[in-house]
């Protein structure tokens, strides 16, 4: 999955900034699994963030989830894309944070 580019003007970032965002969106993206309905369906799952930056500092988020549960694959692959879209938010408002600290 990927999403349009947008410009938030933070620069390039340290390896430390990076870890440290791509935890905050983690903890966040859990966050929302456990207070959504779909949440009570999961009998087990972790996720993993990763956050890159290219030389243009263009960020790449990656999420790797690893769900199990009561979910059938059309119900998977919908909550599967509906977190994607919520990490992006989320990385959308670490950013943001981020760059009026």
């Amino acid at each position: 999955m990927s999403s349009e580019i947008e410009e938030i003007g933070i620069g390039t970032l340290s390896n430390e900034d990076l870890e440290e965002t791509a935890s905050n969106v983690e903890e966040k993206i859990i966050a929302y699994i456990q207070n959504h309905d779909f949440g009570q369906l999961l009998t087990d799952y972790s996720i993993m963030v990763s956050l890159s930056q290219n030389s243009d500092s263009i960020l790449t988020l990656a999420l790797d989830f690893d769900i199990v549960g009561g979910l059938t694959s059309s119900q998977l692959e919908n909550l599967q894309k509906e977190l994607f879209e919520y990490g992006q938010k989320a990385l959308k408002e670490e950013l943001k944070c981020l760059k009026n600290s």
